[in-house]
């Protein structure tokens, strides 16, 4: 989990080697927050605005929410009247899609490609399975975990059209085509990342340039409050808490949580793992930060999935801009976690 408060550094050219030498404001600076809280995209979603004028926020923050909502409508696979269930639940193997369910679907497909498959888009049949096991408290048997495993693969999935951008830029006239109708799409590990960065744009949109947005886990930073160098960001752990310090970047975090099910004897985390088709063991927890793109969200649920540093840094290669701390249970009985450091958050 991630939480945010109200001081900071300065602009995220490139985040600092250690956000923890950064000069830290003085507490005065809290005057100018508005404080905006709502629930979106099945999660609780903050608002935090720095503005002179708590009207224009309040507009801004009010815009920001339904943003989220729209895109809650478009995505999620909760509810049985979004773009996703429709799409899921269609016999038609290819069809148009709004634009950013193309956008957020090529990121995803585009991260899959990067990590070698761990993260998955098309990993609907064994997370709808995988929830049916954590309710029951029993593991799927091996013959309907082949069944849904086999419905599962990112590469079966093409997108026919442009895509200009991640958020901006209109498009239309994009399908997609799974291969197959009993090919499930899940936005899970990249909607509420790609949600936060739209809501976000939508602050600035309205006026609202610094400001920072919360979707559980997953946080869009915008400009610098004034006269500050940028927002903090405190990174929960197991045992070793940090706080970094950025601005006009996202952040995510995955992985071990208190969400994990024991079952037979075994801990397993929420996130699914593509390659057995059940919620991950020994998972780390994986914070990343990057420029201002979905991808932040689906790379912390790739990483936490990763056993050694090598994959990691393997991964991050493919991502020049981005860093990622990533916490394991140690081996050590002295150390209950030990914390590594990859990519652009090397120290």
């Amino acid at each position: 989990m991630l939480a945010f408060g109200v001081v900071a550094w300065r602009g995220y050219a490139r985040f600092a080697d250690n956000p923890l030498a950064l000069p830290v404001a003085n507490d005065g600076s809290r005057a100018n927050r508005e404080y905006f809280v709502g629930m979106a995209m099945g999660a609780s979603v903050t608002i935090t605005i720095d503005a002179e004028d708590p009207a224009l926020a309040k507009v801004a923050a009010r815009a920001a929410l339904e943003e989220l909502e729209r895109l809650d409508r478009m995505l999620s696979d909760w509810k049985e009247t979004s773009d996703l269930t429709a799409f899921n639940r269609s016999d038609a193997v290819d069809a148009e899609v709004a634009p950013d369910f193309a956008r957020v679907l090529a990121r995803g497909l585009e991260v899959a490609r990067l990590t070698e498959g761990r993260f998955d888009p098309t990993v609907g049949p064994l997370v709808a399975l995988w929830r049916a096991s954590r309710t029951s408290g029993a593991l799927p048997d091996a013959a309907t975990l082949a069944a849904a495993r086999a419905r599962c693969g990112w590469s079966r999935v093409k997108i026919e059209g442009e895509i200009e951008g991640e958020i901006e830029g209109e498009i239309e006239g994009v399908r997609v085509n799974r291969g197959a109708n009993d090919v499930l799409l899940d936005f899970g590990g990249i909607g509420k990342g790609f949600g936060a960065i739209a809501a976000l744009e939508t602050l600035r949109a309205n006026g609202c340039p610094r400001a920072i947005v919360a979707v559980a886990g997953d946080i869009a930073v915008g400009d610098p409050p004034r006269g500050e160098p940028g927002w903090k960001v405190d990174v929960e752990s197991a045992s070793r808490p940090e706080r970094i310090v950025v601005a006009r970047c996202a952040v995510s975090t995955s992985g071990a949580t208190e969400q994990s099910v024991e079952i037979g004897g075994v801990r397993y985390a929420h996130i699914v793992d593509p390659r057995t088709g059940l919620g991950a063991t020994d998972a780390a927890r994986a914070t990343v930060i990057g420029p201002l793109d979905a991808a932040v969200d689906a790379l912390g649920t790739a990483l936490a999935l990763t056993k050694l540093d090598a994959e990691v840094d393997a991964i991050l290669a493919r991502f020049p801009e981005y860093g990622a701390r990533i916490e394991r249970s140690s081996a050590d009985s002295e150390v209950a976690t030990r914390v590594t450091y990859h990519g652009a958050w090397k120290r």
